[in-house]
């Protein structure tokens, strides 16, 4: 997950080894649907799932959410739980506008508490920025808008653009398997999206004449 331009597809292609779409450096979503890639490492098999980016030009911000929270749903009903959610982060970017912090919050909403360790927050970009520029940022980030999810034990990591930091992250992870507080919102309490903790997150800011629109 992450914003458009944050470098998601990116950092899957260093995964799988793909190639680069045409334009994947344009500060627009290449990647409109959820999408699931599967890989294998030392024998080991992955499925790495790659998700239209907030702020994309092309899908308001209430489609990308009801896109991820659909997979989520479907593959909750199947049993299938996550062994870990990699949100990427323009290190140039102070996430100080709104999509970021909106983005932010929702990361956490979506998640909950109790599988907050499933995430880590990558920092991407590092080999385009003067690095003594970016660990300020980044300490920037802790302080600030990535605080409460650390403090419910989130993991900051960095991304180098390269295999090894990309599959270091992963590796991080572990096996540990959740249910992202979404889910079971959404399965086990069968509540509407909208009734969700993320939902009603989505929601936040937005004029009354907007939420009564679903806009």
């Amino acid at each position: 997950m992450g914003k458009t331009g944050s470098g998601m597809s990116n950092f899957i292609n260093k995964l799988t080894g793909m190639q680069p779409e045409e334009g994947a450096d344009q500060l627009f979503s290449r990647t409109q649907d959820v999408c699931a890639y599967e890989c294998y490492r030392n024998g080991q098999r992955f499925i790495l799932v790659d998700t239209p980016g907030f702020n994309n030009g092309k899908l308001p911000s209430s489609a990308v959410f009801r896109a991820i929270a659909t997979w989520l749903k479907e593959t909750y009903r199947h049993s299938i739980k996550l062994t870990g959610v990699i949100y990427t982060h323009n290190i140039r970017d102070d996430g100080r506008c709104a999509t970021d912090a909106q983005s932010f919050r929702l990361l956490g909403r979506l998640c909950g508490d109790e599988a907050a360790d499933r995430i880590r927050l990558v920092t991407t970009m590092w080999d385009e920025v003067d690095e003594s520029e970016a660990v300020k940022m980044e300490g920037t980030l802790q302080r600030t808008h990535w605080q409460s999810l650390i403090r419910a034990r989130a993991r900051i990591k960095r991304f180098h653009n390269t295999p090894d930091t990309a599959w270091d992250i992963v590796r991080d992870l572990g096996s540990t398997k959740k249910a992202l507080l979404l889910q079971r919102e959404l399965v086990d309490m069968r509540k509407k999206l909208d009734d969700t903790t993320a939902g009603k997150c989505l929601g936040e800011g937005k004029p009354w004449w907007k939420r009564l629109l679903g806009r």
